[in-house]
């Protein structure tokens, strides 16, 4: 969650010592038909904060609402250039490097479950971006197209009742998630020239981390010695899935170490993940273990 920002480092100085075979992820679960999923890739991730300062202190709004600048104002102003309404990114160079999914992708996208009706009644969304409605445009979108979310924006009062002020300053922080082949340098490169292009030159970037997207690839040997192993333990393999839309530091074992990366978690649907109470079922404890093994000792025979 920090960014792994000495992983890479760490990697690209050791390759010889690290060197392996496979790598095995901690990343994974069972979805709602008790069926465990193998996740083949993760999108990278560019996460910012942009802030701007116009002030020393906050003001009162009767004095300067009408002669000082607003950094409220500005930052709404500049994030309104950054995604048109149709969720276009507009930073220059944002789409140039993007690898669309292959028709393999495509298959194996296929062949997943439908989602929104699960996605509505566990978040409450009454609809999905650009008139998606459920097939597979609908689970390519969630994870072959890269975004740019307002996670938070902060400025001026925000407490109950009233208060009359005009801030001194205004942020907000933004994650790009990004898929094969951006970088988050890329990214970072863009954003400063289109703020500058835009009049925002005022309005500074500070990296708070990032990382690359990578995959694996989903016909590699050791991807079907794993997913084959998951039938012994869970009474059926493993179903692929060649992207998530999470992020995580997979990049440089797959780049620099030049591994498989395959994932065996022990997660479900009520995992609740990143919440005070997240949790594991018991049983998937065992069954994770005991499909640990049995990668094991089959890899032992290959």
């Amino acid at each position: 969650e920090a960014g792994s920002v000495n992983l890479e480092d760490f990697v690209k100085e050791n390759v010889g010592k690290l060197a392996a075979d496979a790598c095995v992820w901690e990343f994974g679960y069972v979805d709602n038909r008790e069926t465990p999923m193998q996740f083949l890739g993760l999108r990278g991730i560019c996460y910012v904060e942009l802030s701007i300062e116009t002030a020393s202190r906050d003001v009162h709004s009767g004095t300067g609402g009408s002669i000082f600048p607003n950094p409220a104002w500005k930052l709404v102003w500049a994030l309104n250039t950054i995604k048109k309404p149709d969720e276009t990114i507009c930073i220059p160079g944002f789409y140039d490097n993007i690898r669309p999914p292959s028709q393999r992708d495509v298959d194996l996208m296929a062949a997943l479950p439908e989602t929104s009706e699960e996605y509505k009644q566990e978040y409450g969304v009454k609809e999905f971006l650009k008139g998606l409605t459920d097939g597979v445009d609908l689970r390519i979108a969630e994870v072959f197209e890269p975004t740019c979310t307002i996670c938070g924006l902060t400025s001026g009062y925000q407490g109950a009742g009233s208060k009359t002020v005009l801030p001194a300053r205004a942020s907000a922080k933004i994650d790009f998630r990004l898929v094969p082949d951006q970088t988050p340098e890329q990214v970072l490169e863009g954003l400063r020239k289109h703020l500058d292009d835009h009049g925002f030159s005022d309005i500074q970037i500070t990296n708070l981390g990032g990382e690359p997207p990578a995959r694996t690839d989903p016909d590699h040997p050791f991807v079907n010695l794993v997913v084959e192993c998951a039938r012994d333990v869970y009474g059926k393999p493993m179903q692929i899935v060649p992207l998530s839309g999470g992020s995580g530091p997979n990049h440089a074992f797959i780049h620099y170490l030049k591994l498989p990366v395959v994932t065996s978690g022990i997660g479900y649907p009520g995992t609740l993940t990143h919440s005070p109470n997240e949790n594991i079922r018991l049983d998937l404890y065992a069954k994770g273990a005991k499909h640990i093994v049995r990668i094991i000792n089959e890899f032992s025979k290959a």
